[in-house]
């Protein structure tokens, strides 16, 4: 697992209180008992230790981003781009 995956996973896990441990790439957001405003609240924290900016709202994060890897895959390419 890459740097960027396994901090992004310890952001979900602290909003989720699940265990990160107990998350992969395939985890489905709302199966760890994240809702909108949840995802919204994380996405914001993501925005801020990367430096980038997801420009979705919430509705559209939430169409978007439904496994943990949708997330760290746009993290990925918004990084990317970004550099």
């Amino acid at each position: 697992m890459d740097q960027i995956a396994a901090r992004t996973i310890g952001v979900i896990a602290e909003h989720s209180r699940t265990n990160a441990s107990e998350i992969t790439r395939d985890t489905e957001l709302n199966d760890i008992g994240l809702n909108s405003l949840e995802l919204t609240e994380i996405v914001m924290d993501l925005e801020d230790l990367y430096d980038i900016d997801f420009s979705l709202n919430a509705a559209e994060a939430w169409d978007s981003l439904k496994k943990v890897g949708d997330v760290v895959d746009a993290i990925h390419e918004l990084v990317s781009a970004r550099d």
